[in-house]
């Protein structure tokens, strides 16, 4: 609703009359002119909101029950000026009626402008406070009829109802809408309590597909005037339908209906007020549908487990005869149906696993497996009901666990029990047998380092030994050479003496070898190594 900005005067002075209507023949204000007080009440009782400037010189008791019967409706929309002819004149009055502003006499144009022009913005911001006020207490009982514990679909008629006597339609529904974009379910619908799942085809309804598509509110304010419903015309006009508004009702970006208003007359474009009112509803109209969704959900999912339950608890009785076998055995034994399912497992199953007692039992095997290793438990099922032999290894770690641990290596391995479908499976707990067997392949590498040092030392020991007596004599004997040589023309000596260099050289690697006490290495030719003397011998 709009502020009319229409001024109701009453005076019975034809010059304020004439002076208020020279003042406002050019502005936006309709002005009516009472002639009498029974004329002023009646648009009182229309309920306009509106403004009156009343002459206060009518009489002060006049003035004063005009002013109260004006009040009394307690419309906020509305504003009381009171013309008066001094500062001290009927000041008392005044105050008793309670008016919104006085206007002294002789006033100027301006003046006259300025006090009305300020009513009718408290009248607005009062109305705007209005509409908030109205909104937030309808939507608070909108939602709570949505979230409420009570049958969905006919929250969702009281929501439409209330919607459309908010927004003034013909017609308010609730239609949901096909992933695939062909039908639409009508729901909900303010003219009929008993539509609840009407199919309709979305072909007749071009209007859905686009705020479907663009997932944006569609005011349509004159159905004759618009290309998207150029196609259904006939049809909407045989229906005397004028106007039309859709919000979408969206759910994670995605559309999963629309709020549909109908309107036998033409409906101007929605104010901001009423859009954000309207995408409001339908938003909370989403949440509701998607909790509706879970709560079903979940609904099914108890059926199903209590369904399984059930099953594990007539297949368990099958194992009876094998219950007594089972529980005394040394390695950990669970018992899977065909869905997965433990139905029994004995006190060393709980301890390998890491749950406690009873925890185990009605829960799917595969969940008892970290996520990341799932192929393990489909490999062992898959090779056990083709009947072959298998046994895989997993490991579990305290994140599956109600018991906090250390992680541990599991060996698994299956076999059909019965004709029930039902798989047995042996868990072991092999972390100390891994944890052993890797000690020993470090301690087999390093025996073998170990031995590798010790033989190349003796090997480099005895070439040292083996090599040095050769080598002093052939030295000696070089010595000796050369003292024969000396007064000989052309003697060889230079070329006796880089003999002996060399020899030398090899003295000193010699003396390397018999000191060696470690084993390093350095590259060769190619991918090969040698032994590294300097830095394997000690000096």
């Amino acid at each position: 609703m709009g502020v009319s900005k229409q001024i109701i005067l009453f005076s019975l002075d034809e010059t304020i009359v004439r002076k208020v209507s020279s003042g406002l023949e050019i502005s936006e204000y309709k002005l009516i002119v009472a002639k009498t007080k029974e004329e002023v009440l009646e648009t009182v009782a229309i309920g306009v909101p509106t403004l009156y400037m009343i002459d206060a010189t009518i009489g002060a008791d006049d003035f004063i029950a005009l002013c109260s019967a004006i009040r009394a409706p307690e419309l906020n929309l509305i504003g009381i000026i009171a013309i008066i002819g001094g500062y001290t004149d009927v000041l008392s009055e005044l105050l008793n009626a309670t008016v919104d502003d006085v206007l002294i006499q002789p006033f100027t144009g301006f003046s006259l402008m300025a006090r009305i022009h300020a009513q009718f913005q408290r009248i607005s911001i009062s109305e705007q406070l209005d509409f908030k006020v109205r909104d937030s207490w309808t939507l608070i009982d909108i939602t709570s009829k949505l979230v409420g514990t009570g049958d969905l679909l006919y929250s969702l008629y009281d929501m439409v109802s209330i919607l459309s006597v908010e927004l003034n339609s013909d017609r308010c529904s609730v239609v949901l809408v096909r992933d695939e974009g062909d039908l639409g379910l009508v729901i909900a619908s303010s003219d009929d309590p008993d539509i609840q799942n009407l199919v309709i085809n979305l072909e007749s309804y071009p209007e859905i597909g686009r705020v479907v598509n663009d997932k944006e509110p569609l005011i349509v304010s004159d159905v004759s005037d618009s290309k998207v419903m150029e196609g259904v015309l006939p049809t909407l006009q045989s229906v005397q339908v004028r106007s039309i508004a859709l919000f979408p009702i969206i759910e994670e970006n995605r559309v999963l209906g629309v709020i549909f208003l109908r309107y036998e007359h033409t409906r101007e474009v929605f104010s901001q007020r009423e859009l954000v009112f309207c995408q409001t509803v339908a938003n909370a109209t989403a949440i509701a549908l998607r909790n509706h969704e879970i709560t079903q959900s979940l609904h099914k999912k108890n059926m199903q487990i209590e369904k399984v339950q059930t099953e594990a608890e007539s297949k368990l009785a099958a194992l009876v005869p094998y219950e007594k076998f089972f529980m005394g055995f040394m390695d950990g034994l669970l018992v899977i149906d065909s869905s997965g399912v433990v139905v029994f497992v004995n006190p060393e199953g709980t301890s390998i696993l890491g749950f406690n007692p009873g925890e185990i039992r009605g829960m799917p095997f595969e969940n008892l497996i970290p996520f990341s290793q799932k192929f393990v438990y489909e490999h062992l099922v898959e090779k056990t009901e083709s009947g072959q032999k298998v046994s895989v290894e997993f490991e579990l770690d305290n994140s599956t666990s109600s018991i906090n641990g250390d992680s541990k290596i599991i060996s698994a391995s299956a076999v059909l029990l019965g004709e029930e479908g039902m798989i047995l499976i042996t868990l072991r707990d092999i972390t100390e047998d891994r944890m052993i067997a890797k000690r020993l392949v470090e301690a087999q590498q390093q025996l073998i380092k170990s031995e590798k040092h010790t033989a190349i030392m003796e090997i480099a020991g005895a070439a040292a030994h083996e090599l040095n007596q050769p080598l002093t004599v052939v030295l000696t004997s070089i010595a000796m050479f050369k003292r024969l040589l000396v007064n000989m023309e052309n003697s060889p000596l230079k070329l006796l003496d880089t003999m002996e260099q060399e020899l030398d050289r090899m003295t000193a690697i010699i003396k390397k070898l018999s000191r060696l006490t470690d084993y390093s290495t350095k590259e060769y030719v190619g991918d090969a190594k040698i032994i590294d003397l300097d830095r394997s011998s000690s000096e």
